[in-house]
Protein backbone atom coordinates (compact mmCIF):
# COMPACT_ATOMS: atom_id res chain seq x y z
CA UNK A 1 0.00 0.00 0.00
CA UNK A 2 1.50 3.44 -1.03
CA UNK A 3 2.05 6.26 1.61
CA UNK A 4 -0.60 9.57 1.52
CA UNK A 5 2.41 11.90 1.45
CA UNK A 6 5.90 10.93 -0.17
CA UNK A 7 9.22 10.26 0.64
CA UNK A 8 10.76 11.31 -2.47
CA UNK A 9 10.08 14.16 -5.19
CA UNK A 10 12.00 15.75 -8.16
CA UNK A 11 12.94 19.78 -8.63
CA UNK A 12 12.69 21.43 -12.28
CA UNK A 13 12.40 25.06 -13.39
CA UNK A 14 11.90 26.71 -16.53
CA UNK A 15 12.26 30.26 -18.16
CA UNK A 16 9.23 31.23 -19.11
CA UNK A 17 9.28 35.13 -21.38
CA UNK A 18 6.83 37.62 -19.90
CA UNK A 19 4.30 39.83 -21.79
CA UNK A 20 4.57 43.08 -22.79
CA UNK A 21 2.06 43.83 -20.17
CA UNK A 22 4.04 42.41 -17.50
CA UNK A 23 5.59 45.07 -15.76
CA UNK A 24 9.05 45.08 -15.37
CA UNK A 25 8.93 45.44 -11.78
CA UNK A 26 8.02 41.84 -11.56
CA UNK A 27 10.01 39.89 -14.78
CA UNK A 28 13.92 39.97 -14.50
CA UNK A 29 16.43 38.41 -17.18
CA UNK A 30 18.18 34.86 -16.90
CA UNK A 31 21.43 35.39 -18.51
CA UNK A 32 21.87 31.52 -18.98
CA UNK A 33 18.35 30.99 -20.58
CA UNK A 34 18.40 34.87 -22.82
CA UNK A 35 15.15 34.90 -21.30
CA UNK A 36 13.11 38.12 -20.04
CA UNK A 37 10.48 37.28 -17.51
CA UNK A 38 9.94 34.53 -14.94
CA UNK A 39 10.90 31.16 -13.91
CA UNK A 40 8.50 28.36 -12.81
CA UNK A 41 10.20 25.63 -9.84
CA UNK A 42 8.20 22.80 -9.55
CA UNK A 43 8.34 19.67 -7.11
CA UNK A 44 6.63 16.79 -7.96
CA UNK A 45 6.55 13.37 -6.47
CA UNK A 46 8.48 10.35 -8.39
CA UNK A 47 5.23 9.98 -10.45
CA UNK A 48 4.95 13.27 -11.55
CA UNK A 49 2.15 14.56 -9.29
CA UNK A 50 2.49 18.34 -8.58
CA UNK A 51 3.73 19.10 -4.80
CA UNK A 52 4.66 22.35 -4.95
CA UNK A 53 5.00 25.34 -7.52
CA UNK A 54 6.87 28.91 -6.92
CA UNK A 55 7.69 31.69 -9.53
CA UNK A 56 10.21 33.89 -8.85
CA UNK A 57 11.64 36.02 -11.57
CA UNK A 58 14.05 35.02 -13.90
CA UNK A 59 17.16 36.32 -12.62
CA UNK A 60 16.24 33.89 -9.02
CA UNK A 61 19.43 30.90 -9.48
CA UNK A 62 17.95 27.80 -8.93
CA UNK A 63 20.37 27.23 -5.89
CA UNK A 64 18.33 29.84 -4.02
CA UNK A 65 14.96 28.85 -5.60
CA UNK A 66 14.98 25.14 -4.61
CA UNK A 67 15.85 25.16 -0.84
CA UNK A 68 12.89 28.01 -0.37
CA UNK A 69 10.39 25.73 -2.74
CA UNK A 70 11.56 22.99 -0.21
CA UNK A 71 10.90 24.92 2.55
CA UNK A 72 7.40 25.94 1.40
CA UNK A 73 6.82 22.46 0.98
CA UNK A 74 7.57 21.10 4.33
CA UNK A 75 6.29 23.90 6.70
CA UNK A 76 2.87 21.85 6.19
CA UNK A 77 2.06 19.68 9.03
CA UNK A 78 2.84 15.93 8.00
CA UNK A 79 5.33 16.56 4.90
CA UNK A 80 8.34 14.90 5.37
CA UNK A 81 10.73 14.28 2.10
CA UNK A 82 13.51 12.17 2.55
CA UNK A 83 14.99 12.26 -1.17
CA UNK A 84 15.00 15.06 -3.53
Amino acid sequence: MRNAEPSAGIIDSQSVDASEAVGEDSRRYDNGKSRDGHKRHILTDTEGLLLEVTLPTADVHDSKAAPALLETFMDQPGRLLKLV
